[in-house]
């Protein structure tokens, strides 16, 4: 990817900060698009020094000529749209919800259309499973605005051969996974380093998705030009809640993490498979091992009095 310019929306996110790892390893240039400069995320994924390597533009994603403006100066061939208000944002304030998860959608899918970007994937979600007929798992705003981004996604296809993919990305964990109803497992992490006592607030099965995981898939997915407007299941590893303290316990005996509350409302194991087929392979990391390095990172980051217990919330 070295003569590609990337655009990143929700630079200032989780998965952003490692897609830009990735990007950069690659030999991309990266724009990076977000309403706030704080770069505290992506310095958990990169020295410094790299992160000063990102072209970093300020905007609102519900702004279509700011963020065309900026995608046509850098002269950006592929985008990775990663802005959202997750599902407690949502509820929160609805409006504002619709307008950085649709209408943020309506402005990438617009600028990609009119200056003739090839390359673009956009993160859906598992969210999406509560929005059928009779779904026995949890309807949210979050969800619906998911399965609206979608389903335009396939008419930008249909009337203006706009390719795209959309990933729905199981639970996300590792370092900079700090906000969302599904941040527990990572808080958890992090309370098991810092001496904290700590419950994740639900139970029993559960979609574990290594950040860098689904940073791979993201970088894959745009690393060819594509057509269609295909939406793929990116589970991660299927597990447990119970496992997953075990396995905390297990790097830090001391630790005071457990668990509580009804079963997690949304699927805990998806097909991926049919992903990878349609991008090609991405790396892909074993719940254990994404486990040891997320503690091993908080670690160092705690000693390096970047990360304290205060984190824990």
């Amino acid at each position: 990817m070295a003569e590609d310019v990337v655009l990143v929306t929700g630079a200032g996110g989780c998965i952003a900060a490692w897609v830009m790892k990735d990007l950069l390893a690659a030999g991309a240039g990266v724009v990076g698009f977000d309403l706030s400069d704080n770069k505290r995320r992506a310095g958990l994924a990169m020295p410094e020094a790299d992160v000063a390597r990102i072209a970093w533009e300020l905007g609102d994603i519900a702004d279509g000529e700011r963020l065309r403006e900026v995608a046509a100066r850098h002269g950006v061939t592929a985008i990775i749209h990663l802005a959202a208000l997750q599902v407690p944002f949502c509820k929160a304030d609805p409006v504002a919800g619709a307008k950085v998860n649709v209408l943020g959608t309506v402005n990438v899918l617009e600028t990609a259309r009119h200056l003739g970007i090839r390359r673009l994937a956009y993160a859906s979600s598992i969210a999406v499973q509560g929005m059928g007929e009779d779904s026995p798992w949890l309807a949210t705003l979050y969800g619906a605005h998911k399965a609206c981004c979608e389903a335009m996604a396939k008419v930008y296809w249909q009337d203006w051969q706009v390719p795209s993919i959309g990933i729905r990305p199981g639970v996300v964990y590792g370092p900079g996974r700090d906000q969302g109803m599904s941040a527990a497992p990572t808080v958890a992490m992090l309370a098991a380093v810092t001496g904290s006592a700590y419950d994740i607030p639900f139970t029993g099965p559960f979609p574990f998705l290594y950040v860098r995981e689904a940073a791979a898939a993201f970088v894959q997915a745009v690393a060819e030009d594509r057509t269609g407007a295909g939406v793929f299941d990116l589970n991660g590893v299927a597990s447990t809640i119970e496992d997953v303290t075990g396995m905390i316990r297990g790097h830090a005996p001391a630790a005071a993490v457990g668990s509580r509350g009804a079963p997690f409302p949304f699927p805990a194991e998806l097909a991926d498979a049919p992903l990878a087929a349609a991008i090609g392979d991405y790396r892909k990391w074993p719940l254990e091992a994404g486990v040891a390095e997320t503690i091993a990172l908080f670690r160092d980051l705690v000693a390096a009095g970047r990360l304290a217990a205060a984190d824990v919330r």
